[in-house]
């Protein structure tokens, strides 16, 4: 986290990716998310600092729903922008993604936040 912490304080965009595990994100990135909240803790008011973020996850089925629920009400609390969300479902072993029309969309996306657009 002491390396994650500085470049996180200097991030304006956060991109959250993560494969779907039990409708929800995996457990590393809700640890390491959890544990940057000792960000919000240096401020005398508790103020997480405010990013723009983009989701990004890949399933073997296609439940994102809860995932993307948990996501929205996440940032709404933190404050933060929602720039877009890529989701691709059926993908069930390494590779399998290649050929999705998820691999143009998180192009487009990642075009647009560099742009300063957003989807």
């Amino acid at each position: 986290m002491e390396k994650i912490y500085p470049v996180y304080r200097e991030a304006d965009v956060v991109a959250l990716a993560t494969p779907l595990y039990y409708w929800s994100f995996s457990g590393q990135l809700r640890t390491a998310f959890d544990r940057l909240f000792a960000v919000a803790e240096c401020d005398p008011n508790y103020r997480n600092p405010k990013k723009e973020s983009v989701l990004l996850m890949a399933a073997e089925g296609h439940g994102f729903n809860d995932a993307l629920s948990y996501y929205k009400s996440l940032i709404k609390y933190l404050g933060w922008k929602d720039l877009g969300n890529v989701l691709a479902g059926g993908v069930m072993k390494v590779g399998d993604v290649h050929g999705h029309k998820e691999m143009k969309d998180a192009y487009e996306l990642g075009k647009a936040v560099a742009d300063g657009d957003g989807l």
